[in-house]
């Protein structure tokens, strides 16, 4: 895997990553665990609303499998935490999930030379150009040479 440093990030700037489609099962399988609502088990319950939907921490999943599978990534050393996290559109069986990165700003770390940080809008667009998901990640970012 290619790394991107923070030198290399240019504000605004934005990568298009990879896609998946969702699969029922997987997505049934990780509500049961880990977000057991009606609205993302229940078929008949669902129905009323267009079926089942992916619940959030399924979607904020795949978000970073996505990332995991790009061919080039940042070179992360931590996130500092997420804000504006919006579900914008419920998400199905079937559904083409894409993801988006785009640069917002960067400044160099005040207190470690060697890094900076890094806002990144991420978002997961489905196969209609919807968008389903964004979230605002402020990463820290190795400079290159370190």
């Amino acid at each position: 895997m290619e790394l991107i440093f923070f030198d290399d990030i240019e504000v605004p700037s934005r990568f298009d990553g990879t896609s998946q489609t969702i699969d029922r099962e997987e997505m049934v399988e990780f509500a049961r665990t880990w977000d057991p609502l009606p609205i993302h088990l229940d078929e008949d319950f669902a129905r009323e609303y267009g079926g089942i939907t992916a619940s959030g921490p399924y979607l904020l999943a795949l978000r970073i499998r996505l990332i995991h599978k790009l061919e080039r990534q940042p070179a992360v050393i931590a996130s500092f935490g997420y804000d504006e996290v919006r579900f914008k559109a419920p998400v199905h069986a079937g559904d083409r999930i894409s993801l988006v990165l785009e640069m917002e700003s960067k400044r160099l770390s005040s207190s470690k030379p060697d890094r900076g940080i890094v806002t990144v809008r991420q978002s997961l667009i489905n196969q209609d150009d919807e968008i389903v998901l964004t979230v605002l990640d402020n990463v820290l970012v190795r400079k290159q040479g370190n």
